[in-house]
């Protein structure tokens, strides 16, 4: 008996150690992969310069990277390149692609520039490859396109390890 009592505590504590090592690599390796991932996202602030209609448009993310079925705000900022003063009298319009050929355009409607800045909430219905074409108009004549190339990650899986291992990591933020 007392044999028994001795393998079952050694083969509990093999237990509690294989279960604890997993863990512990697995959030090593999860870490790692989340960054890695993000390092190769480039939806940073983009730039289209149009020295012809001596204008610069900037556009940005809220979140960097957005998230699919997410809010997510496409911020522009409008300003000449050689001054600092504004554009009077702009309007944007903005219609957004997808890798699949699907169009989707803001209300159709003129969006005024205000202070040279206007955005957009938009919210990714998928990941991959999206652009973003942008209609300038000046007194409702146009007057610049451009367009913004932007990627979307595919959201990860959950893993095998860590459907197994989530119950249980409140059990070990216990003994932290």
């Amino acid at each position: 008996m007392w044999i028994v009592s001795k393998l079952m505590l050694i083969l509990f504590s093999g237990f509690v150690i294989l279960l604890f090592n997993s863990y512990w690599t697995y959030n090593d390796l999860n870490s790692f992969s989340q960054i890695a991932s993000e390092q190769s996202i480039s939806n940073k602030t983009k730039d289209w310069i149009s020295e012809r209609d001596n204008l610069n448009i900037t556009m940005s993310l809220e979140p960097t990277v957005p998230i699919i079925d997410k809010n997510t705000k496409i911020i522009f900022k409008v300003k000449k390149i050689n001054d600092t003063k504004q554009i009077e009298e702009l309007k944007a319009k903005v219609t957004m692609t997808d890798h699949d050929g699907r169009l989707y355009k803001f209300e159709n409607k003129s969006i005024p520039v205000i202070n040279g800045q206007f955005l957009v909430d938009y919210v990714f219905p998928d990941d991959g490859e999206h652009r973003i074409i942008l209609q300038i108009y000046k007194n409702d004549t146009p007057f610049a396109v451009t367009s913004f190339d932007i990627l979307i990650p595919h959201a990860a899986p959950q893993s095998t390890q860590d459907k197994l291992l989530g119950p249980l990591s409140n059990l070990f933020d216990f003994f932290q």
